[in-house]
């Protein structure tokens, strides 16, 4: 009865892409225990989808169920599911794991982030972030969604300002409370394609050399923040610039995708993005898709700093995460929030495990730990897109969605960088990411005469090379013999 195990074999592969992704899921979560278990299951599938296709080579009739005994080395387990698939032509097991499926599926992106006093509770799939800071007070709505302004360029173009649109228009810096480091110490050009090149700028991925091509292409920030605006609003999925949540591709069934690699899911996804964006835009196909990320989220980026509170509830939800995932892996915000400010311009946050001590085994470690913890803060809807990953760096913008009765989404998208440095480094690192500016000038310049080199890959001994073992900044300043100041002592 060849159909009758065909049959039972097509469940049981079922089941292993289903028990699969849940697997995944339990993984990224930290359940380790319960991922286990599962793939102990899947190992059990597909012993008996070997034990299916034995029987089928050896012409084994199924006429009633006394006949399913006569396969070799058949399990209790087996038996009871090719019983139920014999009486009522199913085997149940399928559709209940589907339905954890779903069940796991809502927990890994429905993880109860609450703010309130009380201890920490958690579980194997959720945790949940306790504080006493009051949510309502902490994420307020920009004014009129802060959103940038744009006002017509009162110039007259030169002679080399031909290749641009004479309805060139330019930002209103003046509303811009973040505005990006690089520009801030520049003035913008009253020139027609200078001005269009400084606005360029703006846009995160794009340089002077590449802004200077755009604009000779007649390319302004103005006509590519338009065209975001028409090309993201014709179909939902056309905003969804992540890889990993973009839409399957209907060329491909659940069980072919899934099959696949995220390498090559992702090489696929960003393969039929650029085909889509290349048919249907004049503007945004000629700028990288890292810098339509950072079109998506202009006025959130721009239009107001981020305030210290907020920082502080996405400096408890990192930290939570981090836990779950790993008791020893180590977390810091860095930038001008350490160093006391009441805003800043973006979240810039490090990660380290005693357990990956230097260079060498950050870069041969079998297990990409940032990737992990990026993918969990993503199933809890903390990062919501990506700009670049990498073994050692995450960029993208991360969203504390609060809901109350009257601020249904309060929220707006914030910059959050994320670096992953080995152990050793830890202590330079945070120093170096901490800042100022001056300050690391001053301390660096000092480290020279001293016959060390200072940055943010670590402390290293000028005449040999050698990376000075550094696990804490207090350790930097003693081998440096330089005074120790305390992070709001260096906002200078």
């Amino acid at each position: 009865m060849k159909t009758f195990f065909e049959k039972a074999i097509k469940y049981f592969e079922e089941l292993i892409v289903i028990r699969a992704k849940i697997s995944e899921i339990l993984s990224k979560l930290g359940n380790t225990k319960d991922a286990s278990a599962i793939q102990f299951k899947i190992s059990n599938y597909k012993k008996w989808i070997s034990a299916m296709n034995a029987a089928i080579k050896n012409n084994i009739q199924i006429t009633s169920k006394d006949d399913i005994a006569k396969i070799d080395n058949i399990k209790d387990k087996l038996m009871f599911h090719l019983s139920e698939l014999f009486d009522i032509d199913t085997i149940k097991e399928v559709e209940k794991a589907k339905q954890e499926l779903v069940e796991i599926e809502k927990q890994s992106v429905s993880v109860n982030v609450s703010v309130s006093s009380g201890l920490e509770t958690r579980t194997e799939t959720t945790f949940t972030i306790q504080n006493s800071i009051n949510t309502k007070s902490i994420i307020k709505p920009t004014k009129s969604t802060a959103i940038a302004k744009v006002k017509p360029t009162k110039t007259h173009s030169d002679s080399t300002s031909q290749s641009t649109s004479k309805s060139a228009s330019h930002i209103d810096t003046s509303v811009l409370e973040a505005q990006p480091k690089i520009l801030s110490d520049e003035v913008r050009p009253t020139d027609l394609r200078g001005g269009i090149i400084y606005d360029l700028r703006y846009i995160h991925g794009v340089g002077p050399k590449n802004a200077e091509k755009l604009a000779d292409m007649g390319i302004t920030l103005e006509g590519l923040l338009s065209e975001w605006k028409s090309w993201s609003s014709k179909e939902p999925s056309n905003s969804i610039l992540m890889p990993s949540r973009m839409p399957r591709p209907p060329q491909y069934n659940e069980r072919q995708w899934e099959s696949f690699s995220k390498d090559k899911r992702f090489e696929i996804q960003e393969s039929i993005f650029k085909k889509k964006i290349s048919s249907e835009t004049k503007q945004l196909c000629k700028i990288h898709r890292s810098s339509i990320v950072g079109l998506k989220y202009f006025n959130d980026m721009l239009s107001e700093k981020i305030p210290r509170a907020e920082i502080q509830i996405a400096e408890t939800i990192l930290k939570r995460v981090a836990v779950n995932m790993n008791s020893k892996l180590l977390v810091m915000i860095c930038g001008s929030y350490r160093r006391g400010r009441d805003k800043s311009g973006d979240i810039d946050c490090l990660i380290a495990h005693p357990d990956i001590k230097t260079k060498f085994d950050l870069d041969n470690s079998p297990i990409n730990i940032l990737s992990s913890f990026v993918e969990v803060l993503m199933n809890v809807n903390f990062i919501v897109d990506q700009i670049d990953m990498g073994m050692k760096k995450f960029m993208g913008f991360c969203k504390l969605i609060q809901k109350t009765p009257t601020q249904p989404n309060p929220a707006i998208a914030r910059r959050l960088d994320i670096r992953f440095v080995p152990y050793e480094s830890y202590g330079s690192a945070i120093l170096y990411f901490t800042g100022s500016k001056k300050f690391n000038t001053n301390m660096r310049s000092h480290a020279l005469q001293k016959g060390y080199s200072l940055n943010e890959f670590g402390l290293t001994k000028i005449s040999d090379n050698t990376i000075i073992p550094c696990f804490t900044e207090e350790t930097v300043f003693k081998i440096l013999d330089y005074p120790y100041k305390k992070p709001e002592e260096r906002d200078i």
